[in-house]
This record gives structure tokens, sequence and C-alpha cells, in this order.
């Protein structure tokens, strides 16, 4: 696509959490999106789009309290970022900032009902164990679509990054990850 094609797209303005534990698990959300060609969902970690105004940090802030009943102070700063084109019901695609808070486990809770949940097509929440994670990567790193354990995180390569924060921590600036 060239430049002055992509200045034209409407992308919206998200924030996400990796939100991990002291034992390794990282909390994700479970979307599943009826029209997408995704058999088991997908796996994201939590947060979405921006109000109209809303900075980066607040966007999360309310985003967490609604899927996860989480409230956070201070989200500290970004470790990576990723712009994502695929067609949206009102945008072109979706630039993420993610955070990652580093917090004591608890249950999610959400402040948003069932029904609101449902209507952003969320229907789970899970820690998953740092292992699990890699497992599943190295099923998707191998293409094996049909294995009864396999399932789709976003980012795609999801399990290496959070490998990379456990071994190396906070980077300086914030990673810019490929359209994936």
């Amino acid at each position: 696509m060239s430049e002055p094609d992509r200045l034209q797209l409407r992308i919206r303005p998200a924030a996400r959490a990796i939100v991990t534990d002291p034992r390794r698990r990282v909390l994700m959300v479970h979307f599943d999106f009826p029209a997408d060609n995704l058999p088991t969902g997908l796996w994201a970690c939590p947060g979405g789009g921006l109000d109209p105004g809303e900075s980066v940090e607040a966007g999360l802030v309310r985003e967490l309290r609604e899927e996860l009943g989480l409230d956070v102070v201070d989200p500290g700063r970004p470790v990576w970022v990723k712009e994502h084109v695929f067609a949206m019901t009102r945008w072109d695609g979706q630039h993420d900032t993610f955070f990652w808070l580093d917090i004591d486990a608890f249950d999610p809770r959400p402040t948003f009902t069932e029904t609101e949940l449902r209507a952003e097509n969320l229907d789970g929440v899970r820690w998953w164990p740092y292992e699990e994670v890699m497992a599943a990567q190295r099923l998707y790193d191998g293409g094996a679509t049909e294995h009864p354990g396999y399932v789709t995180f976003t980012p795609r390569r999801f399990g290496h990054l959070l490998a990379d924060l456990f071994r190396h921590g906070r980077p300086t600036e914030p990673l810019h990850l490929p359209d994936l």
C-alpha cells in the first residue's frame, strides 16, 4: 500500500495491557468474531478502542475496569506498539499501544455485564501459564492449525514477545511490532 493510500485510512486508536503475575501467567481475553475464519476464536491482551479525546493511558484504565474489574492508577510507559490494517465496521484498522502490568493475581470481575461484553464479542477471560502460551506458540509456528491444542493469539508472535519481556524486562522504548 502506498503512503498516500495509507494516510487515507481510518485507524482506530486502542490501548492494551499485558497483565502478568509473579507465577509468570498472563491474563488474556477471548474474542469470538462471527465473521472471522478463526474456529477457536482469538486470545488477546485486555483493552480496546479509545473514546474521542481520551488519552491512551486513560483508555487503558477504563478498558481494564470494564473487562476485568481491575483498577489501575498508572499503567507506566508503553512496551509495544502495533498498527494493523484490516476491515472493521467503522475503521480500516487499529493502532494498539501495549502496556505491561506485572501485578498480583486476582479473579477478574468485569464491571460490564455479560450482555455488554458479548456485544464486544468478548466471551472469556483466562490466566494462561507461560508454558501453555509457549506450547500454543510452537503449534502456531509449526502450522499445526488442526491440532486440538491450537489457539490463536494476537499479536501472532505473542509467546515470543512475552518471553522477551520475561527475559529482558521492560524496553527503554516501545518495540514496533510488524502488521500481524
